[in-house]
């Protein structure tokens, strides 16, 4: 008996492509209030520094700036991580890659919180660098993190590889190495938080959002219910 399916075998186009390819999508940067402010973030130029200063003085008199945050500011659970909480939400101590994040700028205007951001200057103590999987693995190997340089380890048997290898015709061994591209979002990162009440709302691109939003209650200190 032939049964005729809607979709499976079928071609069926993507529910968000018309929306995405006429430029109708709707995305959390759209999102805008009135008397909102902006925030940008102050990010590392250093792949691994002791952080020694921060001077904000400058970024807090600039005309349109409501608020410089640093580590100290935030208000709940200062690390976030996927696994591990060793991520700091802004640094304390030190930076462990270009584009950490460091200290953050609210202004009534992007063109304020941008100019503020410049103004801000900090004092490093370059540390010893790790460039690749290979060094972060070595006996001798520096600590980025407090816990080492793994951050999840499993190990995956199936069959005998070496007896697979020895049995083989052609075995073909190389280093492959591409360009640190990340994947063409058409989303741009952004995100918009709107406090109304008691109550915390945030529009933001994620693949997890029950994460996050445990992430985010405890990283602010406030009741997920809120």
């Amino acid at each position: 008996m032939t049964e005729t399916y809607k979709t499976i075998g079928k071609s069926v186009p993507r529910v968000d492509a018309l929306d995405k390819l006429t430029g109708k999508a709707f995305y959390a940067g759209d999102v805008s209030f009135s008397g909102m402010v902006h925030l940008k973030v102050l990010r590392s130029d250093r792949p691994h520094a002791k952080i020694l200063a921060i001077h904000t003085d400058q970024a807090k008199a600039y005309p349109g700036v409501v608020k410089v945050f640093t580590n100290k500011d935030v208000p709940g659970r200062k690390r976030v991580g996927t696994r591990n909480k060793d991520q700091p939400v802004l640094c304390d101590d030190r930076v462990r890659f270009v584009g950490d994040a460091v200290v953050m700028v609210a202004a009534e205007t992007l063109e304020a919180a941008e100019e503020a951001i410049s103004l801000i200057r900090v004092d490093y103590e370059d540390l010893p660098c790790i460039f690749s999987p290979e060094e972060a693995l070595a006996a001798d190997a520096i600590k980025i993190c407090e816990t080492g340089n793994i951050l999840l380890e499993k190990t995956l048997i199936k069959g005998n590889p070496d007896q697979g290898l020895e049995e083989s015709d052609i075995v073909i061994a190389n280093t492959y190495r591409t360009q640190m591209v990340e994947h063409a979002y058409l989303e741009p990162e952004a995100g918009v938080a709107n406090y109304e009440g008691d109550k915390l709302t945030v529009w933001m691109p994620c693949k997890y959002a029950h994460f996050d939003h445990k992430e985010m209650a405890e990283m602010l200190g406030l009741p997920r219910g809120r």
